[in-house]
């Protein structure tokens, strides 16, 4: 039995099952569509305040944290938090309570994963203790925004793949 995918626009008012594709360049993308932004962003905010801050150790602290523990947790969160909900399908009108609690469910799973980490480097002597200042901080943001881009993406048209049976022109459940 012959299958093969065909991309439809989100069509909320169809019928039909509307599935992502779990695997292949896809997935990829949507992954490099929110870690580069989640890098890119708080890279450069915190090196560009690193260079007007008057206090100059802690400016260069900041300027060496904004390409490593600031923007690095925050890509991280946003790409883990993209790939736990490519395969879901955004909810058609969400309510304000449940983007609330996807964007903080996501927020506080990346806290928590950053924190975790944080200290067993922090506990092998790796890095010293300051470093949760800037990277629990940075996780939260990078996983919250990629869970509300995930949300609002059910409006934007977004092509979704579909399989449909070649023989019969159906698609699958």
């Amino acid at each position: 039995m012959a299958t093969f995918v065909v991309f439809l626009m989100s069509d909320p008012t169809s019928e039909e099952p509307l599935n992502h594709n779990r695997s292949g360049p896809g997935r990829l993308l949507a992954v490099l569509r929110s870690a580069v932004p989640a890098y890119a962003f708080p890279a450069v905010s915190a090196y560009l305040n690193a260079q007007i801050i008057p206090a100059p150790d802690f400016a260069a602290r900041l300027e060496v944290a904004s390409y490593t523990t600031i923007a690095i947790p925050s890509a991280v969160a946003a790409a883990l938090v993209t790939l736990w909900l490519y395969g879901r399908i955004p909810p058609e009108a969400p309510s304000r309570g449940r983007v609330a609690r996807t964007i903080a469910t996501a927020a506080l799973v990346c806290a928590a994963l950053a924190g975790f980490v944080s200290a067993v480097l922090i506990g092998n002597g790796l890095l010293d203790l300051s470093i949760l200042q800037f990277t629990l901080g940075s996780a939260v943001l990078g996983g919250g925004l990629a869970a509300r881009a995930w949300v609002r993406s059910r409006g934007r048209g977004t092509p979704l793949p579909v399989l449909v049976n070649s023989r019969t022109g159906r698609t699958s459940s």
